[in-house]
């Protein structure tokens, strides 16, 4: 399958990266993403997996509508069967990662360490469709994109493919 998805990954000369415009515009009309305050992710400081000033901006993404669009079969039973679990303990006031395990709310954080292109992603809430958008914005090093056989670009390959860029 990598031989013919690196096939159509040269017939049609995808870009190896995507500048931050780009990104905050597609996340915008795409998924209909609403930019939030950094403060919103204050408890990433603590995350070793995330370095805090490189956040770029932060979204959340709580349209009911594009919600039930982006969510797989299973996605939705998992935030089903979570429902049920929460629905056991009284709602706090700030129902934040309530709303993320329940598939109503999704936060997206994006990186940049270089000012001018995503260099990585936090996403919060189940969503293998966003997730696969976000690692083709987060592009790649057209280095790498010489052997459909190596992991990493296969897994590139396989990206875009998902999000409907092959």
């Amino acid at each position: 399958m990598s031989k013919s998805l690196y096939q159509l990954f040269q017939i049609k000369q995808i870009s190896y990266q995507y500048d931050l415009k780009f990104v905050d515009q597609l996340l915008r009309t795409k998924y209909g993403a609403i930019e939030v305050s950094k403060s919103t992710v204050e408890d990433l400081k603590n995350d070793p997996m995330c370095y805090f000033d490189a956040i770029y901006k932060c979204y959340v993404i709580t349209d009911a509508v594009v919600l039930d669009s982006l969510f797989t079969p299973e996605e939705r039973s998992i935030q089903s069967e979570m429902a049920k679990e929460n629905s056991k303990y009284p709602a706090e006031d700030d129902n934040v990662w309530r709303d993320i395990q329940e598939g109503r709310m999704i936060r997206v954080i994006v990186d940049s360490d270089n000012g001018n292109t995503m260099t990585g992603f936090n996403l919060q809430g189940l969503c293998e469709v966003l997730m696969y958008e976000l690692y083709v914005l987060k592009g790649i090093k057209p280095e790498a994109c010489t052997d459909p056989n190596d992991p990493y670009f296969a897994h590139y390959l396989e990206c875009l493919d998902k999000a409907g860029y092959l």
